[in-house]
């Protein structure tokens, strides 16, 4: 099996900017990061993890905020930075990959994870290094919202037709509306205070809010003020 972060940008290579982009709407965006902006209030430095083609970072940066983007895929990077110079919008724009990010420690009052983007790391040893990189980066006193779907317990019929497998079946298949389909890990208040134990992570809080119009699920996570 390919390893996440292949596997990621073969996806989103075939897909594209325009591809993904027709899974939300300007309207649910537009609500995202009004939600987005209140979680960060009073925070300038954000970094947004595997931020696609800008749909957050673009509007960010906008509002005044200072903003670096990263993400697997060449594709839609050149697409966020094609539209960054079409509005004169200084963006640090980077390929990379979340279990290893490419900044110092101390580097950002906030990162951002969002549109399912961490579900698609399904070893655990992955989403680990992912959270323990996401600390790191955090300045004291820095938060981090990841962001991603709310499942329940797997059905017999989904474990019987294959939509939910591995591990505690929590590896899901999703059908999208362009006919095509992705594979994304299921997270709860469980495995998400499992990985954050690992990470050596004592502050944070797992939560389900109205996001862009869905009930979606939150890790929020506080670095302390004081390193």
């Amino acid at each position: 099996m390919l390893n996440s972060a292949l596997r990621s940008r073969a996806e989103y290579a075939e897909l594209g900017a325009d591809g993904l982009a027709a899974r939300t709407s300007p309207e649910r965006d537009a609500l995202i990061v009004k939600a987005v902006q209140e979680l960060l209030e009073g925070r300038e430095s954000v970094l947004d993890l595997c931020c696609g083609y800008g749909r957050v970072a673009l509007p960010l940066r906008r509002a005044g905020k200072v903003v670096r983007g990263l993400d697997i895929s060449p594709n839609l990077l050149e697409a966020g930075r094609a539209r960054a110079a079409e509005e004169e919008l200084a963006i640090d724009w980077a390929i990379g990959s979340m279990t290893d990010l490419p900044y110092k420690w101390d580097s950002f009052d906030a990162v951002i994870c969002l549109w399912t983007a961490f579900h698609e790391l399904f070893a655990e040893d992955e989403q680990i290094s992912t959270i323990c990189e996401i600390s790191r980066v955090l300045k004291p006193g820095g938060i981090a919202i990841i962001e991603g779907p709310v499942w329940g317990p797997a059905t017999a019929a989904e474990i019987a037709n294959g939509m939910r497998q591995g591990p505690e079946h929590r590896i899901v298949t999703t059908e999208h509306d362009d006919d095509r389909s992705s594979v994304h890990f299921i997270h709860d208040e469980i495995s998400y205070s499992r990985l954050c134990a690992a990470a050596g992570i004592d502050d944070y809080k797992v939560y389900k809010r109205d996001w862009g119009g869905r009930r979606r699920l939150i890790l929020e996570i506080h670095q302390p003020a004081t390193s």
